[in-house]
């Protein structure tokens, strides 16, 4: 087996420890020591991509937010589902070391250099309380780490996005706790589960949640309208 190598970490002011390693030519991204983003499994990043660019996939100039960068698989995969001119990806990451690594090391590097891609060193939610109804889609991973949203947080999520766009957000697993607060801020909820990767001999899977801000309008039916 290949040496597990050290690339670079980074302490934040609370104490907390991330790191970036490297093995055989897999990137792992670690906070205090428990994975948080590799690039052997992110097939549900892919699927969120997926699933929550479809309903919007006739818009001209879609505004999409990656809440968490990860390694970036969730940017490529929302960016090569709306591949417009005019269409605007903004990936909110609170830990500039990860924004510094995705641009050295990381295989979807070459992204950043795309002028759509806008990147951010902030919270999602700080970000969604500055753009009430401009955004198509957020799109939030959290496969490694419980997601403790909170209401305040949540209904700036619903505030940021146009009627009948979607909150999507990878799990490790279900979360009623999560769910109950989205109802509360006034999304509508639905799940499924999605493979976590393509790769590895056992199918592992994550749950995808879906919080919609009211009824999807297709964009045919609202120019006709």
């Amino acid at each position: 087996m290949k040496p597990l190598t050290k690339l670079a970490e980074h302490q934040m002011e609370d104490g907390s420890l991330w790191e970036l390693w490297e093995r055989d030519g897999v990137l792992s991204i670690q906070h205090d020591g428990l994975p948080c983003a590799t690039s052997f499994t992110y097939g549900s990043e892919q699927s969120m991509a997926e699933i929550a660019t479809s309903p919007i996939s006739r818009a001209g100039q879609p505004q999409i937010m990656i809440a968490g960068l990860g390694l970036g698989y969730g940017l490529a995969k929302v960016m090569e589902c709306l591949n417009k001119e005019k269409a605007k990806f903004l990936v909110a990451e609170p830990v500039p070391a990860i924004i510094e690594w995705n641009r050295t090391y990381g295989e979807n590097k070459a992204l950043f250099d795309d002028s759509r891609v806008i990147v951010e060193a902030a919270d999602a939610a700080t970000l969604c309380r500055k753009r009430t109804g401009s955004l198509h889609a957020i799109l939030m991973r959290h496969t490694h780490a419980r997601c403790e949203l909170n209401m305040a947080d949540a209904q700036a999520f619903f505030n940021a996005l146009k009627g009948g766009s979607l909150l999507a957000i990878t799990l490790s697993k279900a979360d009623k706790k999560l769910e109950s607060i989205l109802r509360k801020a006034g999304f509508e909820i639905s799940t499924s589960a999605v493979p976590a990767s393509d790769k590895g001999k056992q199918q592992r899977m994550h749950t995808l949640v879906l919080a919609r801000r009211g009824r999807f309008v297709p964009f045919a039916e609202r120019a006709n309208s």
